[in-house]
């Protein structure tokens, strides 16, 4: 196990009362625990989407449309630095293609074509990296199976991609219950003729902080129940209210999820009707950060090694299912510095620092924030002063000492051991006490 959270854990757990579980290392080796890779978790839940040049999440959603048909809706989410922009005043302005060819290419069963702009105001928006853009188009099908040709790309430079698929056109009969939608906004529509009124969330995802909107729609005396599910767990599950009128044997409810009941990871949203046979569901992330996704509660605390103490992770892992969320949520919120604004600075500057480290103290078998000098980096921030030692046969790399003189309000001073000259640190045993003990004052 590379890095310190093992050895905080076993320091932590020796007393007078004996070891405890707490020795047990949270998430897989340091040489298999990668930085999240977001676009390899949407792919694998079967997204489209495109590479790191053309950062595109795209997905089919259905709602019942006209007469036996369903309403198709492709929704694709993209960053502006997907796209190249020109300087057009008084701002900036970029353009790019989307064509959905559903059946043949040749003599396609349907086919949506677009050109769309957007226009940032300042060069510094241009190189936003989240989802900045959201494109919706509509497309009228009968049910039924049918292959799918995409392809997306920038106006004005060679980025793009393209992506074959099939979908599966549901049948919305006399009675039915929608996949529940996480939207941005959406308004109930008058009838299934309606071309629904909605800003989807294509990637199904958000914060450990957020409000999801829900959307769905559904045909029954009975009002649908919602289910949120981890794995096999039931982890939330209410009733939709039922809307105070209902438009042409159409009901829509939409309503903000609580995403304070939920544990981060890849959940199931499931809709139904008391009768089994009537329902569906769709996918939802909550991530702990834009661009943290973590499979599952275990995989995001992998993440959270150094963001309190060992006492504090303990209580974490340790939680019984039913306590997991609010456990967390609490553990997130106590480290905000600042309530009262949307962000989380403390974990805001905490996953900065993980990713610093990664750059600078990769090692050949383990990733940067997983070493020693990764631990600390990320746990305290950058040293105030880097003193370097060298060894009686003047290898480079016998030795560095970082000292916190004034950062963390008490001073510290920590050696890292490069014994073998090969650019791998460790903390020598005194430095290990000394760090645990400073974690502690730290974050108490």
């Amino acid at each position: 196990m590379g890095g310190l959270f093992f050895a905080l854990l076993a320091l932590a757990s020796c007393g007078p009362s004996g070891p405890s579980d707490a020795a047990a290392p949270v998430g897989p080796l340091a040489e298999e625990e990668p930085i999240p890779d977001p676009l390899g978790t949407y792919r694998n839940l079967g997204h489209l989407v495109g590479d790191a040049r053309f950062a595109t999440v795209g997905s089919f959603v259905f709602l019942p449309g006209p007469a036996d048909s369903s309403w198709v809706i492709f929704a694709l989410s993209l960053p502006n630095s997907a796209l190249r922009f020109r300087r057009e005043p008084p701002g900036f302005l970029a353009r790019y293609h989307v064509d959905v060819i559903v059946g043949d290419t040749v003599r396609p069963i349907a086919r949506l074509e677009e050109t769309e702009e957007v226009r940032v105001r300042s060069f510094r928006e241009t190189s936003r990296r989240d989802e900045s853009v959201v494109f919706h188009g509509f497309l009228k099908l009968l049910p039924g199976d049918y292959p799918v040709s995409v392809e997306v790309r920038d106006v004005n430079s060679s980025n793009g991609f393209a992506a074959q698929t099939d979908i599966q056109v549901p049948y919305f009969g006399q009675r039915f219950v929608s996949a529940p939608l996480i939207v941005y906004q959406a308004a109930p529509r008058a009838s299934r003729d309606s071309i629904p009124s909605l800003i989807l969330n294509p990637r199904a995802t958000v914060g450990l902080a957020g409000r999801p909107l829900v959307y769905v729609e559904s045909r029954s005396d009975d009002p649908p129940i919602l289910e949120v599910r981890e794995a096999d767990h039931v982890v939330w599950a209410d009733t939709l209210p039922r809307p105070g009128s209902e438009e042409l044997g159409l009901s829509t409810f939409v309503g903000p999820l609580d995403v304070d009941h939920l544990p981060p990871g890849v959940l199931t949203l499931e809709t139904r009707l008391s009768e089994p046979a009537f329902a569906d569901s769709a996918r939802l992330v909550i991530a702990l950060m834009p661009g943290w996704l973590a499979a599952d509660y275990d995989d995001a605390l992998s993440y959270l090694r150094y963001a309190g103490t060992p006492a504090e992770l303990d209580s974490l892992r340790l939680a019984p299912p039913g306590e997991r969320a609010r456990l967390l949520h609490a553990f997130w919120k106590k480290k905000d510095p600042v309530p009262e604004t949307p962000e989380n600075e403390f974990f805001e500057r905490y996953f900065r620092r993980i990713r610093d480290a990664n750059d600078r103290f990769s090692e050949p078998l383990t990733r940067g924030w997983l070493t020693d000098r990764g631990a600390v980096y990320v746990t305290f921030g950058p040293p105030d002063e880097v003193l370097q030692q060298f060894g009686v046969e003047a290898r480079p790399n016998d030795s560095q000492v970082w000292l916190y003189n004034q950062s963390l309000g008490f001073e510290l001073r920590l050696v890292f051991a490069d014994p073998a000259g090969a650019g791998s640190y460790s903390l020598t045993a005194e430095s290990r006490r000394a760090f645990f003990e400073a974690v502690q004052r730290f974050y108490n």
